[in-house]
């Protein structure tokens, strides 16, 4: 039971009884230990925290952090406030970056255990980089209390997006975002316990769809820690009990499993309106998670269709080996359970093919297994969907096939697009198998395919002429090889050259650029090649792609431009969220492989500011530019050129 108590806050402001706040502690047993922070939970729509805490009395009232400065950023106001710390907005001094910066309270800093678990956080999100995940720029400390300088996200928590049952495709569309960050910190042994509504943020995208990004990693463990990291103590509960698993509640062991658990969870608050468990007290629904079964959410909320029901209920099984045994797994069943089975047309008649590639997920036999004969049928004009009990061809995977047409045989290659399990045929009143694309899209195959399609078996004359249409190379496209002519004039220069931009891009030019550049190239795949044009496009793509990989991240541009000389690149870096921690470590490495540099540096550095102290601001000004140009990643002679630039040529260059 939890022992009412007098409201005691850290944050120092006055509460009454029945206000929220995160680090408001109301439940504290007699030893002065706290079971719960926030608000007590009155039902569906409560969420509180079981995090152990060393305090029993009141806190003095913290000063105001606003227009105090945290390294190169400059406090702008409170955003909130959490029961580890408060999150401020803070802009950086030099280029005006917005960043987040979380700063643990000062009343918490004292205790060990406690900034081992905010630090924690920080190793955690360095693991963990992924779009669906809050992006951590820098960690440092400040009069003793450390803090995290992060992503700066603009939107809404899905706790306030929330209200009420949700459209189910709405629904399915955050929830396989979430489940692509889950997979993402789950692939570096990572479990978050503790996904809720709270720490899920959603920031609006393009045509209105919003974009997820997974917060808190602050109780997150690692399932494989190095000797000497802090782990988490036997018999103590972290995580909010609406959300947590069974074997979280109680004293079983936490996996990756129990992620899922708590994804079903806010899958069914979503869909429904309400938790599945919930009471009074924070021990009803701990009981509810060990003890009871769910409502199924189609019962609660008749909109909720029976499939996408079925996924929730296998998520929230007691036992975690009932569960899907991964966040990719889930994410695929959630979108299963609104997809439309395959609709082949009846009036095709079905048609039998031989399967040459591999028959299993495994795939390792592939070159020695006897072809299986399997049954088929058209979907559209070059998809087929085969019947297959046993596990089909991995998704995605090439696999080759021998098409057995009523004109005869066609060797053919296709990809895995589709896959329905068992699960999903019985309920679709359909057979399990997959489906398949084909690869060939040139003019003789087709030509070849049609006629196969449409006749009787040709004679032996026909065949070998057929065959022979077949085999013939086909010509260079015109239209292609004008496109082509351009791209290889681009390709002999630098990944700038190769995307077509100047040298201070910023980087959302730089992802425009290689968007445009690769749906101009997947356009050509649609058209009859020969095959050098085939070569060279694929030549093209992993040029493009390379060249993104170096251009549109800040750290391996910045080095990049470094050894171009190219500082209006390295601003526009900087301007992208750049930290001085991250710019010196990539200092230390050009500088590595530069030696003498920054003796040069110096010097004119040195011979700067002795022009600037006697007014003879010009030639300072080519001092400092060409201290820049010998070491390009040094931040006091960026600051220092970038100052007197503006200061002679009223021009700051880009922002």
């Amino acid at each position: 039971m939890l022992a009412p108590s007098s409201p005691t806050c850290s944050c120092g402001q006055p509460h009454s009884p029945a206000e929220a706040c995160p680090t408001l502690l109301r439940g504290l047993d007699s030893g002065g230990t706290l079971l719960y922070a926030g608000t007590p939970p009155p039902g569906p729509a409560g969420a509180v925290g079981l995090t152990p805490s060393p305090l029993s009395s009141p806190t003095p009232v913290v000063p105001s952090l606003v227009g105090q400065e945290f390294g190169r950023f400059r406090v702008v106001r409170e955003l909130g406030r959490g029961g580890m710390g408060t999150v401020f907005l803070a802009e950086h001094t030099l280029i005006q970056k917005r960043v987040a910066i979380k700063v643990l309270h000062a009343h918490l800093a004292q205790a060990p255990e406690l900034v081992a678990r905010f630090l924690s956080e920080a190793r955690t999100l360095t693991l963990v980089q992924h779009e669906n995940v809050v992006t951590l720029y820098d960690l440092d400390s400040r009069d003793g209390r450390p803090y995290l300088v992060m992503e700066y996200l603009e939107g809404d928590s899905l706790a306030h997006f929330a209200r009420g049952p949700m459209d189910p495709a709405r629904v399915v569309d955050l929830m396989t975002q979430v489940c692509d960050a889950l997979g993402a910190a789950h692939a570096h042994g990572i479990v978050h316990r503790d996904l809720k509504p709270a720490n899920v943020f959603l920031v609006p995208g393009p045509g209105g769809r919003q974009r997820v990004k997974l917060l808190d990693f602050g109780i997150a463990k690692l399932l494989s820690r190095p000797a000497g990291e802090m782990t988490t103590e036997v018999g103590v509960l972290l995580g909010t009990p609406e959300f947590m698993a069974p074997e979280q509640c109680g004293d079983g062991l936490v996996d990756a499993r129990s992620d899922i658990y708590a994804a079903g969870v806010l899958a069914y608050l979503l869909l429904t309106g309400q938790v599945p468990f919930y009471g009074r007290t924070a021990a009803e629904i701990l009981v509810g998670h060990l003890q009871k079964e769910p409502v199924p959410p189609h019962e609660v909320c008749p909109a909720v269709p029976q499939a996408l029901s079925k996924v929730l209920l296998r998520a929230l099984a007691k036992k975690p080996e009932h569960r899907f045994a991964s966040a990719a797994e889930l994410r695929a069943a959630l979108e299963s359970a609104l997809a439309p089975p395959p609709a082949p047309s009846p009036a095709v008649p079905q048609l039998t093919a031989l399967l040459r590639g591999p028959a299993t997920q495994a795939g390792a036999q592939a070159a020695t297994q006897a072809p299986i004969e399997l049954k088929g049928e058209w979907v559209g004009r070059t998809g087929l969907f085969f019947q297959l009990a046993t596990p089909p061809p991995v998704l995605l995977s090439d696999v080759s096939l021998v098409l057995r047409l009523p004109g005869g045989d066609l060797p053919c290659t296709a990809q895995v697009v589709r896959h329905v399990t068992a699960e999903q045929a019985q309920a679709w009143n359909m057979s399990p198998g997959f489906g398949v694309q084909l690869r060939d899209t040139g003019t003789g195959f087709q030509a070849t395919l049609t006629q196969l399609r449409n006749s009787t078996r040709p004679s032996a004359p026909q065949a070998a002429a057929t065959a022979a249409v077949a085999a013939m190379p086909a010509p260079e496209d015109p239209q292609a090889e004008s496109v082509l002519q351009g791209f290889r004039r681009r390709l002999a220069g630098d990944p700038y050259a190769v995307l077509e931009l100047p040298r201070d891009a910023t980087l959302e030019a730089v992802r425009t650029a290689a968007q445009r550049a690769r749906g101009a190239l997947e356009l050509l795949k649609t058209r009859p090649l020969s095959e050098a044009q085939k070569a060279q496009v694929e030549r093209a793509m992993e040029r493009v792609s390379g060249a993104l990989h170096t251009l549109g991240n800040v750290e391996r541009r910045v080095e990049y431009d470094a050894t171009l000389g190219n500082v209006e690149g390295i601003e526009r870096c900087l301007a992208a969220g750049l930290t001085a921690t991250m710019l010196e470590q990539c200092r230390r490495r050009f500088l590595a492989g530069n030696t003498g540099r920054e003796g040069r540096a110096a010097v004119h550095r040195l011979s700067g500011d002795a022009l600037a102290s006697v007014g003879r601001l010009e030639e300072a000004l080519a001092a400092y530019e060409q201290a820049v140009r010998a070491d390009p990643l040094d931040l006091e002679g960026l600051k220092r050129w970038r100052f007197l630039r503006a200061r002679v040529r009223g021009t700051t260059g880009p922002r």
